[in-house]
């Protein structure tokens, strides 16, 4: 489990890396904008053929990172992401987890007709 954990910080071997930042002052409304924003450049990424993954361990180490990247005092250190392309061979890439139905954690109230 601590070697796969230790995979996030060499993002998975993938080619890129990218770290997310928050201006401190913005408040919970920016911040759910701001994750459709990393929501629509992972989708973008699909459509080009390339894969994703949210990365929000590298959050833990925002001081280091800070110091490293330069990232200024009035920046919240929100998560890291891999882009590249699957390593379909690799054996953590079949993993495939079972999904809720939406009915289990969702209610939808209105016009029933």
């Amino acid at each position: 489990m601590k070697a796969q954990r230790a995979q996030n910080y060499l993002f998975f071997g993938a080619p890129v890396g990218m770290f997310f930042t928050i201006d401190a002052r913005l408040e919970i409304g920016s911040w759910l904008d701001y994750g459709m924003f990393i929501q629509n450049i992972m989708i973008g990424a699909r459509a080009h053929g390339l894969h994703t993954c949210p990365q929000a361990a590298f959050a833990d180490y925002h001081r280091i990172i800070r110091a490293h990247l330069g990232i200024p005092q009035d920046h919240t250190v929100i998560c890291g992401l891999s882009l590249g392309y699957e390593d379909k061979a690799a054996v953590v890439n079949r993993l495939r987890t079972d999904r809720a139905p939406v009915s289990e954690f969702a209610r939808f109230v209105g016009d029933e007709s």
